[in-house]
């Protein structure tokens, strides 16, 4: 008689710093009616995957998951999956890390519900050939990924129901193939098409297999799924056609297959992801492209023939095509070097940091979320405040923290942390203010992205699907009207202290919109340090400078900017003294600026206040537009946390807007606040062989308690 074999998974997972009322809304309409359902069908052996972060949230708030859990492994039906405990890309994390985080997670279960995982859930389903030596060290038998890893090295058709087995370095590790088919057919088609794609599968050996494995936030918290999934009855038919369909659909758990099966063969796999990634992983432009070539591959019913072929990018290659992700990667990794073996609370920080949602972007906001960065950075700065003795001293450090072949500076105290990067412009990479556990710089430019050009072509809250519920990866609609008009791109990295050259031409919304008429060269060209960095009775001090250039068409006039960054001794302030030097026999008339950026997870955030005390008394949040002629200062004033920056700055004209992106998410393209740009400018004429001087400093202090949390 004819039989498929039917293995069936769910990966459920929330990132760390995502809000609590997403992680809420999750387990209310997908995960808990997900397990409410699968409990009453005893008869349906299933694996699961939670992440850490959900396990820790359930645990506080939703104890009766682990119930229902317990009684299905108690039961058999279900097998646990294990994983890195905080969901990180296992290739992209040190070693220790890796296997420390597998470990905790199967110490987790164990403790749990008396079980050690066998098989491990690789985040994103990245997978690099090294990693069968890193699962088999943390005790790991298996592991799925998508078929189209496999295809990738000829392995298609029939060479896909079953399970392979790989090694490095002599360590293997089994492998099963997601089935691509049934990721896009549960549970957005109807459910006798799923079988009926299983029974076509089937034949008279009763030894092939098909694999699901995918997110569980589909049976319900993707958009119209929860109509689809639960008040439309799918997951109860989807569960009765299996069930009668159970004369050739068998339905088993990994661990028994591997049990009571052999692999089908030997394989080593390519360094990738499932499918769509390598196309998200490209610059914008091939992105693109690659979209509309399988697109059309896909309409002329080519794309299977040709799919062994279509190789796109790999993971990694989001920390090129995203600075801001690479600095955050290596930010992890400099907070894991510092890292003790004995020091636990410092770890779990560090791992938490190693959450993999905001290093990368696709189809989910990620990168683009400022309360997911957030949520890597508390954490990074938190494992190295455990891991380091306050002592009230300053230091500094000079290391190629981002691994680009040019060195920063560090400059440290207990209240503020410099990261300062002579070769991009001289800006401050990051500021830190470890009291508080907080990236103030955590900013990101506006790129162009491959999806982009769909903007234009699409209609309001355009949902294609005639029946059912749509896939992510399928749908197309906006959130808002006029977002293409918002597509703006910035021609230079979005730090602390961008130095700026003006022509003729500058208005707030041609800065705004990326018409910047920069006649320098200073913005993102590198600086040399040329003092420092040493420690004095006043701080410590670096001075940087650049011999550069004024530009009109193809004349350069000389211009040489010097920077000295001093982080004081009292510890919690830092001042930039500019000195504009012109070394030409002319005499130069511009406009000098110095954009700085603060980041502060929302332009209506009502816990963040500007003051600027010279020009108004009003409260100004971070989203509002501002121009001021005349201005020495500003403060502002972060009540949720209870901290105040001051700045101080020689007299001049000062523009506040918010920088926004446009970006995808799950449920469509929309804006998102990033960062506040503060740009001061001076109206400077310089004679021959002369200079001018500009001074700035920046004060981090505690609120007063009683403004706290207004």
């Amino acid at each position: 008689m004819r039989k498929i074999n039917f293995l069936f998974g769910v990966h459920l997972h929330q990132p760390v710093g995502n809000f609590p009322t997403v992680f809420k809304l999750a387990t209310e309409s997908a995960y808990l009616p997900f397990l409410r359902a699968m409990s009453e069908v005893d008869s349906f052996p299933f694996a699961l995957h939670a992440s850490g972060p959900l396990w820790e949230y359930w645990e506080k708030q939703f104890p009766e998951i682990f119930d229902v859990v317990s009684k299905m492994v108690e039961a058999g039906q279900m097998e646990l999956i294990g994983g890195g405990f905080y969901e990180p890309v296992l290739a992209v994390i040190p070693r220790r890390d890796a296997i420390a985080q597998l470990e905790m997670m199967s110490d987790f279960l164990d403790d749990h519900f008396g079980v050690k995982p066998r098989g491990a859930w690789l985040t994103e389903r990245v997978w690099e050939p090294h990693l069968a030596e890193l699962l088999a060290a943390a005790g790991i038998e298996y592991t799925c990924v998508d078929d189209y890893h496999f295809k990738s090295v000829g392995i298609i058709g029939e060479r896909l129901l079953g399970y392979y087995i790989t090694e490095d370095n002599g360590c293997p590790i089994k492998i099963f193939p997601i089935s691509e088919d049934l990721r896009y057919s549960i549970p957005f088609q109807q459910p006798q098409n799923t079988v009926e794609f299983l029974v076509r599968n089937a034949d008279e050996s009763g030894e092939r297999t098909l694999v699901f494995a995918d997110d569980g936030e589909k049976f319900g918290l993707w958009p119209g799924t929860r109509k689809w999934v639960w008040e439309e009855g799918w997951m109860k038919r989807f569960l009765d056609t299996l069930s009668d369909n159970r004369e050739i659909i068998e339905l088993h758990r990994f661990d028994s297959w591997i049990d009571s099966h052999h692999p089908i063969g030997r394989v080593y796999l390519p360094t990738t992801s499932y499918f769509e990634m390598s196309e998200w992983t490209l610059p914008a432009e091939l992105s693109a492209e690659f979209h509309n070539r399988v697109h059309q591959l896909r309409e002329s019913g080519e794309l299977e023939q040709w799919r062994p072929f279509l190789k796109g990018g790999f993971w990694r290659n989001f920390l090129t095509k995203y600075p801001e992700a690479a600095w955050m990667h290596k930010r992890m990794l400099y907070a894991s070097s510092k890292l003790s073996d004995s020091n636990d609370k410092a770890a779990k920080a560090l791992y938490r940091a190693q959450c993999n949602c905001a290093y990368w972007h696709g189809v989910f906001g990620g990168l683009y979320l400022p309360h997911l960065r957030r949520g890597v950075y508390d954490n990074i700065i938190q494992a190295e405040n455990l891991t380091s003795e306050e002592d009230g001293e300053l230091t500094f450090e000079r290391a190629d923290m981002n691994l680009d072949g040019y060195e920063e500076i560090i400059l440290k105290s207990d209240n503020l942390q410099l990261f300062i990067a002579p070769a991009d412009g001289g800006k401050i990479a990051e500021i830190d203010f470890p009291k508080y556990a907080r990236n103030i710089t955590d900013t990101l430019s506006r790129r162009p992205e491959g999806y982009h050009q769909l903007m234009k072509q699409i209609d309001i809250d355009r949902m294609d699907a005639e029946e059912g519920a749509t896939s992510i990866h399928d749908i197309v609609q906006t959130k808002e009207e006029g977002l293409a008009n918002l597509l703006h791109y910035d021609q230079y990295n979005r730090r602390f202290l961008v130095d700026f050259v003006f022509g003729e031409g500058l208005t707030p919304k041609g800065f705004h919109t990326g018409d910047v008429p920069d006649i320098g060269d200073f913005a993102n060209s590198p600086y040399e340090v040329i003092e420092g960095p040493e420690k004095s009775e006043s701080g410590i001090r670096v001075v940087l400078q650049r011999s550069g250039g004024v530009y009109h068409g193809d004349l350069r006039t000389p211009l040489t900017i010097e920077k000295a960054i001093t982080l004081h001794e009292s510890g919690d302030k830092f001042s930039v003294r500019y000195v504009i030097k012109n070394p030409g026999d002319e005499e130069l008339r511009f406009r000098f600026g110095i954009e700085t950026h603060l980041s502060l997870m929302s332009r209506d955030n009502p816990n963040v206040h500007f003051h600027f005390p010279k020009v108004s008394l009003k409260n100004i949040r971070p989203g509002e537009k501002r121009e001021f002629d005349e201005i020495d200062g500003y403060e502002m004033h972060e009540h949720a946390d209870g901290f105040a920056l001051s700045c101080r700055c020689d007299n001049g004209a000062l523009w506040m807007w918010p920088v926004e992106t446009v970006s995808n998410s799950e449920s469509g393209f929309e804006r998102i606040y990033q960062q506040t740009s503060l740009l001061h400018h001076w109206q400077l004429i310089i004679p021959p062989t002369g200079e001018d001087a500009i001074n700035m400093t920046w004060m981090v202090s505690k609120l007063p308690e009683k403004t706290q949390g207004k």
